[in-house]
Protein backbone atom coordinates (compact mmCIF):
# COMPACT_ATOMS: atom_id res chain seq x y z
CA UNK A 1 0.00 0.00 0.00
CA UNK A 2 1.94 3.60 -1.39
CA UNK A 3 1.33 5.86 1.61
CA UNK A 4 1.49 8.54 -0.72
CA UNK A 5 -1.62 7.39 -2.99
CA UNK A 6 -4.39 6.49 -0.52
CA UNK A 7 -5.23 7.74 2.95
CA UNK A 8 -8.54 5.52 3.80
CA UNK A 9 -7.10 2.19 4.80
CA UNK A 10 -4.99 4.40 7.59
CA UNK A 11 -7.66 6.59 8.38
CA UNK A 12 -9.51 2.92 9.64
CA UNK A 13 -6.33 2.07 11.20
CA UNK A 14 -6.32 5.11 13.00
CA UNK A 15 -9.99 4.30 14.34
CA UNK A 16 -8.97 0.85 15.08
CA UNK A 17 -6.15 2.03 17.02
CA UNK A 18 -8.71 4.07 19.23
CA UNK A 19 -11.10 0.67 19.67
CA UNK A 20 -12.69 -1.79 17.92
CA UNK A 21 -15.37 -1.10 15.26
CA UNK A 22 -17.77 -2.09 12.78
CA UNK A 23 -17.07 -0.87 9.32
CA UNK A 24 -20.67 1.19 10.34
CA UNK A 25 -18.99 2.36 13.74
CA UNK A 26 -15.53 3.68 11.41
CA UNK A 27 -18.44 5.77 9.01
CA UNK A 28 -20.10 7.37 12.17
CA UNK A 29 -16.91 8.15 13.58
CA UNK A 30 -15.63 9.68 10.50
CA UNK A 31 -18.67 11.78 10.17
CA UNK A 32 -18.81 13.09 14.12
CA UNK A 33 -14.87 13.63 14.04
CA UNK A 34 -12.32 13.87 11.21
CA UNK A 35 -15.68 14.56 9.02
CA UNK A 36 -15.44 18.45 9.24
CA UNK A 37 -11.92 18.17 7.22
CA UNK A 38 -11.45 14.59 5.96
CA UNK A 39 -14.37 12.48 4.21
CA UNK A 40 -14.70 8.51 3.53
CA UNK A 41 -17.82 7.00 2.24
CA UNK A 42 -19.34 3.64 2.82
CA UNK A 43 -17.73 2.76 -0.71
CA UNK A 44 -14.10 3.25 0.25
CA UNK A 45 -14.59 2.19 3.74
CA UNK A 46 -15.77 -1.70 2.89
CA UNK A 47 -13.03 -2.42 0.31
CA UNK A 48 -10.08 -0.38 2.55
CA UNK A 49 -11.18 -3.34 4.94
CA UNK A 50 -11.06 -6.14 2.95
CA UNK A 51 -7.72 -5.21 2.27
CA UNK A 52 -6.56 -4.60 5.51
CA UNK A 53 -7.10 -7.79 6.58
CA UNK A 54 -5.72 -9.64 4.00
CA UNK A 55 -2.67 -7.77 4.03
CA UNK A 56 -2.97 -8.70 8.34
CA UNK A 57 -3.18 -5.39 9.22
CA UNK A 58 -6.54 -6.01 11.27
CA UNK A 59 -8.32 -9.41 12.13
CA UNK A 60 -12.04 -9.69 11.79
CA UNK A 61 -14.49 -11.21 14.20
CA UNK A 62 -18.07 -11.46 14.93
CA UNK A 63 -19.70 -9.35 17.31
CA UNK A 64 -22.87 -7.51 17.93
CA UNK A 65 -25.44 -5.00 16.57
CA UNK A 66 -28.10 -2.71 17.45
CA UNK A 67 -31.26 -5.15 17.44
CA UNK A 68 -28.60 -8.32 18.33
CA UNK A 69 -28.07 -8.48 14.54
CA UNK A 70 -24.73 -9.82 14.13
CA UNK A 71 -22.03 -7.62 12.73
CA UNK A 72 -18.39 -7.75 11.40
CA UNK A 73 -16.17 -5.84 14.47
CA UNK A 74 -12.17 -5.26 13.08
CA UNK A 75 -9.28 -5.31 15.87
CA UNK A 76 -6.30 -3.33 14.44
CA UNK A 77 -2.94 -6.51 14.75
CA UNK A 78 0.39 -5.40 15.75
CA UNK A 79 1.75 -5.35 12.19
CA UNK A 80 -1.06 -3.02 11.74
CA UNK A 81 -0.23 -0.62 14.42
CA UNK A 82 3.73 -0.57 12.78
CA UNK A 83 1.41 0.37 8.78
CA UNK A 84 0.09 3.18 11.02
CA UNK A 85 3.25 4.10 13.21
CA UNK A 86 4.91 4.19 9.51
CA UNK A 87 2.56 5.98 7.70
CA UNK A 88 2.34 8.76 10.57
CA UNK A 89 6.01 9.63 10.21
CA UNK A 90 5.41 10.38 6.57
CA UNK A 91 4.92 13.98 6.05
CA UNK A 92 1.71 15.18 4.69
CA UNK A 93 0.76 15.47 1.16
CA UNK A 94 -0.05 18.74 -0.24
CA UNK A 95 -3.98 18.44 -1.45
CA UNK A 96 -4.56 21.16 -4.40
CA UNK A 97 -7.92 23.43 -3.06
CA UNK A 98 -10.70 23.46 -5.09
CA UNK A 99 -13.30 25.29 -3.79
CA UNK A 100 -16.02 26.31 -6.75
CA UNK A 101 -17.32 29.51 -5.19
CA UNK A 102 -13.73 30.92 -5.53
CA UNK A 103 -13.13 29.87 -9.10
CA UNK A 104 -17.08 31.59 -9.63
CA UNK A 105 -15.95 34.57 -8.07
CA UNK A 106 -12.36 34.32 -9.85
CA UNK A 107 -14.59 34.70 -13.33
CA UNK A 108 -16.78 36.92 -12.20
CA UNK A 109 -17.48 40.60 -14.00
CA UNK A 110 -17.19 44.00 -12.62
CA UNK A 111 -20.71 45.13 -13.62
CA UNK A 112 -22.20 41.67 -13.00
CA UNK A 113 -23.14 40.94 -9.00
CA UNK A 114 -25.35 38.54 -8.78
CA UNK A 115 -25.38 35.74 -6.75
CA UNK A 116 -22.22 35.92 -5.29
CA UNK A 117 -23.82 38.45 -2.26
CA UNK A 118 -26.38 35.37 -1.57
CA UNK A 119 -23.03 32.45 -2.17
CA UNK A 120 -21.32 34.80 0.76
CA UNK A 121 -24.32 34.61 2.93
CA UNK A 122 -24.92 31.23 2.70
CA UNK A 123 -21.08 30.38 3.45
CA UNK A 124 -21.28 33.26 6.59
CA UNK A 125 -24.48 31.15 8.13
CA UNK A 126 -22.45 27.85 7.38
CA UNK A 127 -19.48 28.81 9.24
CA UNK A 128 -21.31 30.70 11.95
CA UNK A 129 -23.06 26.84 12.54
CA UNK A 130 -19.47 25.58 12.39
CA UNK A 131 -18.43 27.32 14.95
CA UNK A 132 -21.19 26.43 17.08
CA UNK A 133 -20.66 23.08 16.60
CA UNK A 134 -17.00 23.43 17.39
CA UNK A 135 -17.81 24.73 20.64
CA UNK A 136 -20.33 21.94 21.36
CA UNK A 137 -17.64 18.97 20.36
CA UNK A 138 -14.64 21.06 22.53
CA UNK A 139 -17.25 20.80 25.51
CA UNK A 140 -18.07 17.31 24.84
CA UNK A 141 -14.91 15.83 24.06
CA UNK A 142 -13.29 17.52 27.04
CA UNK A 143 -15.67 16.31 29.58
CA UNK A 144 -15.86 12.71 28.06
CA UNK A 145 -12.14 11.77 27.23
CA UNK A 146 -10.57 13.24 29.52
CA UNK A 147 -7.04 12.23 30.21
CA UNK A 148 -7.18 10.53 27.04
CA UNK A 149 -3.79 10.37 25.51
CA UNK A 150 -5.26 11.60 22.05
CA UNK A 151 -7.15 14.68 23.58
CA UNK A 152 -4.39 17.07 22.72
CA UNK A 153 -3.92 15.76 19.40
CA UNK A 154 -7.77 15.82 18.64
CA UNK A 155 -8.24 19.37 20.61
CA UNK A 156 -5.25 20.42 17.75
CA UNK A 157 -7.68 19.32 14.77
CA UNK A 158 -10.76 21.51 16.27
CA UNK A 159 -8.59 24.15 17.02
CA UNK A 160 -8.24 24.41 13.42
CA UNK A 161 -11.60 24.06 12.09
CA UNK A 162 -12.42 26.73 14.57
CA UNK A 163 -9.62 29.20 13.20
CA UNK A 164 -11.00 28.23 9.76
CA UNK A 165 -14.31 29.12 10.15
CA UNK A 166 -13.31 32.43 12.11
CA UNK A 167 -10.89 32.77 8.82
CA UNK A 168 -13.58 32.20 6.39
CA UNK A 169 -16.09 35.13 8.89
CA UNK A 170 -13.48 37.69 8.53
CA UNK A 171 -13.08 36.88 4.08
CA UNK A 172 -17.27 36.76 3.62
CA UNK A 173 -17.53 40.16 5.56
CA UNK A 174 -14.53 41.91 3.14
CA UNK A 175 -16.30 40.19 0.31
CA UNK A 176 -20.01 41.36 1.22
CA UNK A 177 -18.31 44.78 1.30
CA UNK A 178 -16.35 44.28 -1.70
CA UNK A 179 -19.65 43.34 -3.39
CA UNK A 180 -21.85 46.01 -2.13
CA UNK A 181 -19.69 48.72 -3.12
CA UNK A 182 -19.37 46.95 -7.09
CA UNK A 183 -22.82 46.55 -6.78
CA UNK A 184 -23.73 50.10 -5.79
CA UNK A 185 -21.27 51.37 -8.49
CA UNK A 186 -22.48 49.44 -11.06
CA UNK A 187 -26.03 50.92 -10.32
CA UNK A 188 -24.63 54.59 -10.48
CA UNK A 189 -23.05 53.84 -14.31
CA UNK A 190 -26.47 52.31 -14.80
CA UNK A 191 -28.31 55.78 -13.83
CA UNK A 192 -26.23 58.12 -15.26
Amino acid sequence: MNPRTRSTPYTILGFLSVAPMSGYDIRKAAETSIGYFWSESYGQIYPALRELAARGWIKRRAGRGNGNRDRHVYDITDRGREALSAWRAEPPREVPLRNELLLKLFFGGRDAVGNEEEWIEGLLAREREALKDYARIRAQVTKEQRGHHSLPFWLMTLSYGEHRSRALLRWGRETQKTLRAMKRGAEKRGSA
